[in-house]
């Protein structure tokens, strides 16, 4: 059953014959209606909302008094008490999501755009805020209209000179080029509509020989109409594809100048929430249009920029020559260069022209500037690499989550630039410059499993997600249980991958006093009575070598007692195996994570004399499709024995693995949650 959202709506309008019709058949006609929670008012009756099939709003004159409402708000009006008994359990509406796109035949362009949106919870009254950037060398932005229907018919119209043209903030790694349009619509309130239009004129266009865009029919709310028309010359080339297109309508007409698209789509409902689920932009309907018949002209115009900003300079051939002294092997020389661009090239988001924001700024203006973002970086890093005789380009991907690359339809593409490097033996191989934390060959999760553009080799290649053993935690517990069931643990852990780069990148920010009170709440996990003794960070700071971690703590009564016997749970394993995004009993969507992984675990136990195992947990082995686990105890004279290991193979779990994947990792859970039973000698 629907929830009606709490709000008391009266009809402005004396609207005569509406016409309500109840669940049982039953029709009533009304001259007025009023809504209250989950009640509708009739004159001297009331009506439960769950009774209501549906209500048809008839026409009539306003009260006595007021002026006669426009047509179009009348109709807006009407629509949106329909929208808010029918969607009552969202945010919002969006009622409109139209675009309007021109390609002129000088390769100029001009883009429409006209939102309408029905509020319906405080959360999208942000709608009433709008903000866009450009850049005031391409484009020219202009607001057309804004404005806010209110419940009661009332139209207030934004005051346009409280639109603004300003400098985006530079914060911390980013710094932005570009001006940013914007005004906010006083006083919205919950049931108000929010309306606005704008126009964005790009007259000096990055290449006025490409023409591409995207446009996604629908979102994270109901979308009740949503279209785009495309207006392209004659005699243009123009190529498409709609991806998950149900119910997407087509319509094309041809005059002398111009041949015109138009595609709409009625009422696209936001996906249900699944825990890491695929990202909205892959599951509603999307357009992707390009005037390209293939990927010759784009790799090209990428590869132009790319090759003149690879120069190598004096100073970056005596940089690669001084990082690479002595080494000899291929990967040592990559590493070396690779760990120390990460920790000498500052990060800093710079966006502006397409000969600075898509293809990166020199690499020697990068090396002496001492910053730089992605493309810069990637530039930069590719070109000590040439400076060693590594064959090695930046290359183009859109990072997860995001959308995925439509081949077919040649674009410009991608939010990040990273690189990749070609082996004068073996498969070429990718490296992300821009992080601080990774040891070499790890590089950032959001890059894998993801669609590259290699322009400069005029190749589209696919970054496979690393095998498990390249995201590794590798734990091991030494613990000497006293004659007093009390315990001494010194726990180990090492790392590799993104896990290893997002450990080291969190202790590294961390004061030494702040390090200590960590370690301490880390003991204090495991029993709210455990007492730090100790703790070590190595190699903290050389991304060169492998992080490994040291703790050294008291637990008291780590055996727990019951009866005559003592039953000892394994510390940390249960909470490293529970897993949250398992609590769906069935799926619609594929369950995405963010890479593959792999966690073993060593535990060796010192018992003293007086304890006796009397049970242990039997060995255990699954393999599924994508995930498997193998654990087993063994007693070694004084010393209890446990080992796992689970692997993770992907990063994404089909919806027709789903249960047998959920049914391992429950069966893995419960068997981390089975405790070794004891007995003190002499006990029966």
């Amino acid at each position: 059953m629907k929830r009606l959202f709490l709000l008391v709506f009266f009809l402005s309008q004396s609207l005569f014959s509406h016409r309500i019709e109840l669940n049982n058949g039953e029709i009533i006609n009304s001259d007025s209606i009023r809504m209250k929670n989950d009640s509708i008012y009739i004159k001297d009756t009331v009506l439960l909302r769950t009774d209501v099939k549906s209500i048809t709003f008839g026409e009539g004159g306003l009260e006595k008094g007021k002026g006669e409402l426009p047509k179009d708000i009348k109709g807006i009006l009407e629509d949106r008490v329909k929208l808010m008994l029918e969607y009552a359990d969202f945010d919002g509406v969006v009622m409109l999501d139209k675009g309007i796109n021109k390609l002129f035949s000088d390769g100029t362009r001009k883009y429409e755009y006209h939102f309408r949106g029905l509020v319906l919870k405080d959360s999208k009254r942000s709608w009433a805020s709008f903000q866009r950037q450009f850049d005031q060398e391409r484009e020219k932005m202009k607001i057309d209209m804004a404005r806010v229907i209110k419940v009661d018919g009332r139209i207030i119209p934004l005051d346009m000179s409280k639109v603004t043209i300003t400098k985006p903030k530079a914060e911390g790694m980013f710094f932005d080029k570009d001006k940013v349009i914007a005004f906010s619509i006083p006083d919205v309130e919950v049931g108000d509509i929010i309306e606005y239009k704008y126009t964005e004129e790009i007259f000096n266009p990055w290449d006025k020989k490409i023409f591409t865009l995207g446009w996604f029919f629908g979102g994270s709310e109901p979308v009740i109409e949503s279209s785009v028309e495309i207006i392209v010359p004659s005699n243009s080339y123009f190529n498409f594809t709609i991806k998950n297109g149900t119910g997407v309508s087509i319509n094309s007409t041809s005059t002398d100048s111009t041949k015109e698209y138009l595609f709409k789509k009625d009422i696209t409902l936001p996906p249900v929430e699944e825990p890491l689920m695929p990202v909205t932009e892959e599951l509603v309907p999307v357009l992707r249009i390009s005037n390209q018949k293939n990927w010759n002209y784009i790799f090209n115009w990428y590869a132009d920029f790319q090759k003149k900003r690879m120069d190598v300079t004096g100073e970056i051939q005596h940089i690669a020559d001084s990082l690479t002294k002595g080494l000899t092997t291929h990967e040592e020389k990559t590493a070396s260069l690779y760990h120390w661009i990460q920790r000498n090239i500052r990060y800093i988001s710079i966006k502006g022209a397409a000969s600075s924001g898509v293809s990166g700024h020199s690499a020697s203006e990068t090396l002496e500037n001492g910053y730089g973002d992605c493309t810069d970086k990637a530039i930069l890093f590719s070109t000590l690499l040439k400076a060693v005789n590594i064959e090695a380009y930046p290359v183009y991907l859109h990072t997860y989550p995001g959308p995925e690359l439509i081949q077919e339809i040649p674009s410009f593409w991608g939010n990040h630039a990273i690189v990749e490097i070609f082996p004068k033996e073996g498969k070429p191989y990718f490296l992300d410059p821009v992080s601080q934390y990774f040891r070499y060959p790890s590089f950032a999760t959001m890059d894998h499993g993801t669609d590259v553009i290699c322009a400069q080799k005029s190749r589209i290649d696919f970054i496979e997600v690393p095998l498990p053993a390249e995201n590794k935690r590798d734990y091991t517990y030494l613990i000497e249980v006293t004659a007093y069931d009390s315990a001494f643990v010194t726990f180990q852990s090492s790392y590799s991958g993104s896990y290893e780069a997002g450990i080291r990148a969190y202790w590294e920010r961390l004061t030494e006093e702040e390090k200590k009170k960590q370690f301490e709440q880390m003991a204090k996990r495991v029993s709210s009575n455990a007492r730090l003794i100790d703790y070590n960070l190595e190699n903290l700071t050389d991304i060169a070598k492998p992080l490994k971690m040291t703790i050294i703590y008291e637990v008291p009564k780590l055996l727990k007692k019951q009866g005559e016997l003592y039953l000892l749970k394994l510390p940390e394993l249960e909470e490293r195996y529970t897993k949250n995004e398992l609590s769906l009993s069935t799926r619609n969507y594929d369950l995405i994570y963010d890479t593959s992984e792999e966690i073993i675990h060593t535990f060796k136990i010192l018992l003293p004399e007086e304890i006796k195992i009397l049970s242990l947990p039997e060995k255990f082995t699954r393999k599924e499709k994508n995930a498997e686990y193998t654990a087993s105890y063994m007693e070694k004279g004084d010393t209890l024995i446990f080992k796992d290991d689970w692997i993770r193979k992907d990063k994404k779990i089909e919806v027709s693995e789903y249960n047998n994947y959920k049914e391992l990792c429950n069966e893995v859970l419960n068997y981390a949650k089975r405790p070794v039973i004891m007995l003190l000698r002499g006990g029966k």
